[in-house]
């Protein structure tokens, strides 16, 4: 039994690259923490790495550069680690006593200039042609869903207002039904519906079930079921100051029983675009109805992006998509994946 149980405990492993040479076995007695964060969009991913400063080796001769590229791979010894992605060290902190130093990084390549704020107006571009041209610029590409053929309607105009190109594509992409990400050297567009209606990579429970991974004895989870700012319809409006032409589009949603009505007026060029806007934001506004947070060991499946099963929690069971989720690979605490934060699709 004893022999069997040792086979059953798995243990947690992680692999840190730094400007491109495998350091893991360098500096791993001295590594406290490791800690990831994945995010669906609206943020750049994050890495801190604690490390035990004893000697003082990190405040002195091996004192890391601003933007110096790192990749970490987490997992479980003897199964197949997961690529969390490229850093660049973007902030280094010392404290003590006794003397730690902590590595936060940044998803690589979100670089100064991308943060940079512009004022720029684009006129007779759609969406995928503006992030094109804001892609080139930083040597990305884009990688569009197929979904966004259907709603990708020329502007005659739209104003980035001191704006960063990510936060404008950002916004661009909500009005539109979609999320943003920059992955790599790619700006991606994930639509909002299939992100949805994928199917669960794994089921979150209340207690150990087969197949199902439990959440944590303490601080494990937490719903929130809310009814306030959710609406049946949506309306948006806009009165043409040239042609003096009222341009209207509506939306409804149906899982919605009865409720009120969400309504905008904001500019908008065509009743096309104006009924694209509402879908968009009505279901930005409904989407958050029932919000969910878990604590549960660790498992490299519970990425931002993927859906979720859980079971075992009454009218809150059901599939939920993950919005962000934080991997700590401590040296005292072992694996965990905290602050899992979702919402319910299905």
């Amino acid at each position: 039994m004893a022999v069997l149980l040792s086979q059953m405990v798995r243990k947690p492993q992680w692999s840190l690259l730094y400007l491109g040479s495998n350091i893991t076995g360098d500096i791993s007695s001295q590594v406290l923490s490791v800690e990831f964060v994945s995010h669906l969009s609206g943020h750049a991913n994050e890495l801190q790495v604690e490390l035990e400063d004893r000697n003082r080796n990190w405040q002195g001769p091996w004192y890391p550069s601003k933007g110096d590229l790192v990749n970490l791979q987490i997992g479980y010894a003897g199964e197949e680690l997961v690529s969390c992605g490229d850093f660049q060290v973007d902030e280094l902190e010392a404290s003590g006593a006794p003397d730690v130093m902590h590595l936060r990084c940044i998803a690589a390549y979100i670089t100064d200039a991308v943060r940079t704020r512009y004022a720029v107006p684009w006129e007779g571009q759609t969406l995928t042609q503006i992030a094109t041209q804001i892609a080139g610029k930083y040597g990305f590409t884009v990688s569009a869903a197929p979904e966004l053929d259907s709603v990708d309607i020329s502007y005659n105009r739209v104003t980035q207002a001191h704006e960063t190109d990510l936060a404008f594509l950002q916004r661009l992409a909500n009005d539109h039904g979609f999320e943003f990400a920059v992955v790599g050297t790619q700006l991606v567009f994930y639509a909002r519906s299939a992100l949805e209606s994928q199917s669960p990579v794994l089921t979150i429970s209340r207690s150990p079930a087969l197949g199902a991974i439990p959440v944590l004895q303490r601080g494990g989870y937490r719903f929130k079921d809310k009814t306030h700012h959710t609406y049946k319809h949506c309306v948006v409006s806009y009165q043409d100051p040239t042609s003096k032409n009222l341009i209207l589009g509506t939306a409804d949603d149906d899982t919605i029983a009865t409720g009120d009505t969400l309504k905008i007026v904001e500019r908008v060029e065509s009743a096309a675009a104006a009924r694209i806007r509402a879908a968009a934001a009505l279901h930005a506004a409904n989407m958050s109805q029932v919000e969910a947070t878990f604590s549960t060991i660790g498992d490299v499946r519970l990425m931002a992006g993927n859906s979720v099963a859980v079971l075992g929690f009454g009218n809150f069971d059901g599939s939920y998509l993950i919005k962000s989720a934080t991997h700590r690979i401590a040296r005292a605490g072992g694996y965990e994946t905290t602050g899992i934060e979702a919402r319910k699709v299905a």
